[in-house]
């Protein structure tokens, strides 16, 4: 039976208790990062100027920068730009949580975008590890952040009685 002043069951409802605001505000400054990060890269390329980093060995920014995964298949665009996508809807979706913190919908929808960013992630370093045998620092930056997103996203998935502070 529905409390009293409600049309659904509680768990039909989107309104959950909120996971407090230190998840949402560590998600924005995550996504901020991330959209700093794509944005150098995407100077970096169209100046066509190498990236401030390491040149030699293993990691070799350049290289990996200006190889041709370094572009979305089939066009000149950088592969940072859909990153840079990636981390704006990654910023809306962090600044909509601490807008409407009790919104799990909102939290659900950034653990799935997450979780689509770190496939791109595992393709990302498949191609540098395996196929240009080349690290990218800068690019490594924004896999961790990724990767950093996705554990955020997925602690804040917890049952909200899991959320509450002990007594």
């Amino acid at each position: 039976m529905p409390p009293a002043g409600t049309d659904a069951p509680r768990e039909e409802r989107s309104e959950e208790p909120a996971p407090g605001r230190g998840g949402a505000v560590w998600l924005t400054a995550l996504a901020l990062l991330g959209i700093g990060d794509a944005s150098y890269l995407t100077v970096v390329h169209y100046a066509k100027v190498a990236p401030v980093c390491v040149s030699t060995g293993i990691v070799n920014c350049d290289k990996v920068v200006t190889s041709q995964f370094s572009v979305v298949p089939g066009t000149s665009i950088p592969i940072t730009v859909p990153g840079l996508a990636f981390f704006l809807v990654a910023l809306a979706l962090a600044v909509a949580q601490l807008l409407r913190p009790g919104r799990f919908e909102l939290r659900r929808a950034h653990f799935a975008w997450a979780c689509l960013g770190l496939l791109s992630v595992f393709y990302l370093v498949f191609v540098e590890l395996v196929e240009l045998k080349a690290i990218c620092l800068w690019c490594t930056f924004v896999h961790l952040d990724i990767l950093l997103m996705l554990l955020t996203t997925a602690w804040r998935m917890r049952p909200p009685e899991e959320l509450s502070p002990s007594r």
